[in-house]
């Protein structure tokens, strides 16, 4: 199965030998590696560090998926910082020869009862133009998450239109959309080929009614249907990496004992192989 990759989102703290050594070790064919000096890479790599970080990469036979940066747009005025920061991260996606860099849109609101400030749209579509345009002059793309806001494929698609550019694609992120009650037949059908990438997740509901996201859990023990979403994704044409992001970093439900990478990563790659194993059958 080449088409496994994971987040380094968890692994805070670690070199990047350990890392492709754990991607080696589990069996992971990609990484999508998360800006930031704590995680190995960051905007503040000098060019010789870059070209050995890529050669680390290529020597061990592992694709850089993406970029996974922590850049959001709202379509306000503080997006002029995030800007800059995307425009950094963009010339290092360039130098890594990753497909891609993700961003966020919108607000990081988990509750209900919390007001968030309603999303200028006209300016948002401006605001992401410009970042397809400027990647595009590195030959780079724009990967937006379904998340927050925009985590469903019927917001997505009309934005994607709006957008209306050709580097301009998105990560569909399983849970996120299912959080909003979009079923997954709907969300894939609606972001059809520019769906170039996938988060592996699982989940349940949380009892409090006013938390819009979901509880966390180990992949196969929630109510996600990760294998339908693997067989409709497949016969939908995607050919794509799917990733484990495993967010240790954001979710106290996942920082216990048993959850570490060197536990979760070998499980999940297994347990993706026995769905692929039985789609051959």
């Amino acid at each position: 199965m080449k088409r496994l990759a994971f987040s380094t989102l968890p692994c805070e703290g670690w070199s990047l030998d350990e890392m492709i050594a754990l991607a080696q070790t589990c069996g992971f064919s990609g990484m999508e590696l998360r800006e930031g000096e704590m995680w190995g890479i960051s905007t503040e790599m000098t060019l010789n560090e870059r070209i050995v970080t890529l050669q680390k990469f290529e020597q061990a036979d592992i694709c850089i998926t993406n970029i996974g940066s922590g850049v959001c747009f709202t379509g306000k005025a503080g997006d002029k910082e995030q800007f800059n920061n995307f425009q950094k991260i963009i010339q290092l996606a360039h130098d890594l020869k990753a497909g891609g860099v993700r961003i966020f849109l919108g607000y990081f609101n988990n509750r209900s009862d919390n007001l968030v400030p309603v999303i200028p749209y006209p300016e948002l579509v401006a605001q992401i133009k410009m970042a397809c345009d400027y990647a595009a002059d590195y030959g780079v793309e724009v990967w937006i998450e379904t998340h927050n806001e925009f985590a469903t494929g019927r917001l997505l698609r009309k934005l994607l239109d709006d957008v209306d550019r050709p580097n301009c694609a998105v990560i569909y992120d399983i849970i996120h959309p299912l959080e909003e009650a979009e079923l997954p037949s709907e969300t894939i059908a609606l972001l059809g080929s520019q769906c170039v990438h996938v988060h592996i997740k699982d989940g349940i509901p949380f009892d409090d009614p006013v938390e819009l996201s979901w509880r966390y859990t180990k992949v196969a023990d929630g109510e996600v249907p990760i294998a339908s979403i693997v067989d409709q994704l497949e016969q939908a044409g995607y050919n794509g990496y799917y990733s484990l992001e495993w967010e240790t970093t954001w979710r106290t439900e996942l920082q216990v004992p048993g959850m570490e990478p060197s536990v979760i990563f070998p499980a999940y790659v297994a347990f993706m192989r026995e769905i692929f194993h039985n789609r051959m059958k």
